[in-house]
């Protein structure tokens, strides 16, 4: 198949990863039990791993595993971006699914209420969540802030053209969204960032992508919280959990424990021994 060809139905799912084996093995076999009765391919884009993790990504007939050993840590989180984009390309899907390697799946019907909404709405480009956690006021209303600050700073030096409002809530989180991929290859979008600045700058991890559909005229839609939670399990800054070279400096205990929590549940465990998921 070309690489835009377009299987009516099919779900092509996009991995980035780099050396977290203790999360990808979970990751990937909770897809494995839990896409039963779906057309589902899983692409794994591996970006420069040197580990036994690779040699993992390789045993396993049922994904197709693109590697870039020219990438590594030094080009990270660029290249979980531009991973997406080569994904969106060499996938044969109707629909994109961006994932993250800690996220991890509980139940058959995760994808369900991404695909009703697809269904209801032919012009829309993208479904996902938020964060996997209730709202906060205080915290929602500090991101408000930041984003007008931030984005009148950016309008005033000439860096854009107009101001996006804020959407918090209404663009979907890229650890686990999904986007109608004829429309993101048609208008030629990218998930990387809008203008292509690092740092301050960065508009990437699901805003970049949103913020050029609303550009072209497509909505995207956020599934309500509560809705998702019992579906899918979102170890936020897993990677760092697992990664020395990853380390979060200020909250790494507490990414620990959150990490060892959850991998002492009884689901998780039986994901991690349950070698048969691997064929």
């Amino acid at each position: 198949m070309s690489s835009h060809t377009i299987v009516p139905g099919r779900i092509s799912i996009s991995i980035p990863h780099w050396q977290v084996l203790p999360l990808l093995l979970p990751c990937l076999r909770s897809i494995r039990k839990n896409t039963s009765g779906k057309d589902v391919e899983v692409i794994v884009i591996d970006n420069g791993s040197k580990d036994e993790s690779l040699d993992y990504l390789r045993s396993l007939e049922w994904i197709r595993l693109i590697e870039r050993p020219e990438e590594g840590l030094f080009n990270f989180p660029d290249n979980v971006w531009t991973s997406h984009d080569i994904a969106l390309k060499e996938a044969t899907g109707e629909f994109l699914v961006t994932m993250h390697t800690d996220l991890f799946v509980k139940r058959g019907d995760w994808l369900d209420e991404y695909l009703k909404a697809m269904a209801g709405n032919p012009r829309l480009g993208g479904v996902g969540t938020w964060k996997l956690e209730l709202k906060n006021p205080v915290y929602e209303f500090q991101k408000r802030v930041f984003h007008v600050i931030r984005s009148n700073i950016k309008y005033a030096l000439g860096l854009r053209k107009k101001r996006y409002e804020w959407k918090q809530g209404h663009y979907p989180k890229d650890f686990c969204a999904m986007y109608r991929r004829q429309i993101l290859l048609d208008e030629g979008l990218t998930f990387r960032s809008i203008e292509g600045k690092k740092g301050f700058y960065d508009q990437s991890g699901g805003y970049s992508i949103s913020a050029q559909l609303w550009d072209k005229g497509y909505p995207t839609r956020v599934i309500p919280v509560r809705t998702m939670i019992p579906r899918i399990v979102h170890l936020g800054h897993g990677t760092a959990a697992v990664s020395p070279e990853k380390a979060h400096r200020r909250n790494q205990h507490k990414l620990e424990t959150r990490r060892d929590t959850l991998f002492d549940e009884p689901w998780v465990q039986e994901l991690q021994s349950n070698v048969a998921l691997d064929r």
